[in-house]
């Protein structure tokens, strides 16, 4: 992973309305590709890996999904981070098959091959504090306090 992880408020959406998984993951990827931390082939790569590999993380309680990519695909290292006012269903991680309601998602765009396996372990780890989950949703209109949360916790 290079020497900054870009996360800023501009990074985190709350999310509005019920959009399907694929508009959802595109709404992420867009803007990351605006701000120019992706290259435009991002969008299309998290489509087809999500596709391939799901991302959602079933915790009993807040789900959350972790959508990322190959390293080839990104500019510079950042992260973005969707708060879902209404769950939107992600496959299982640990189970293709099976669907879950998600309400958090952490997009990743990582110019590094080790940074992905580093990155994912911080953010499972974030995961399993669903006391910070919920903070991050009950303070869902505060990016202020949600961005401290996240960097306090995960960066």
């Amino acid at each position: 992973m290079s020497n900054v992880l870009h996360f800023n408020e501009s990074l985190i959406l709350k999310i509005d309305g019920q959009p399907e998984q694929n508009e959802l993951l595109s709404i992420l990827a867009n803007q990351l590709y605006e701000q120019g931390y992706v290259k435009n082939t991002y969008k299309d790569a998290i489509l087809e890996r999500e596709a391939a590999t799901p991302t959602g993380l079933y915790t009993e309680n807040i789900n959350v999904a972790i959508p990322h990519t190959d390293t080839k695909h990104v500019i510079e290292d950042a992260i973005v981070v969707a708060i879902l006012d209404n769950p939107v269903k992600f496959a299982r991680m640990d189970n293709p098959s099976s669907k879950i309601d998600v309400r958090i998602v952490i997009m990743l765009a990582l110019s590094q091959p080790h940074g992905h396996i580093e990155m994912l372990q911080k953010v499972i780890s974030f995961i399993q504090k669903q006391d910070v989950l919920e903070d991050i949703l009950t303070h869902s209109e505060n990016m202020d306090r949600v961005k401290s949360i996240i960097t306090q916790n995960l960066l």
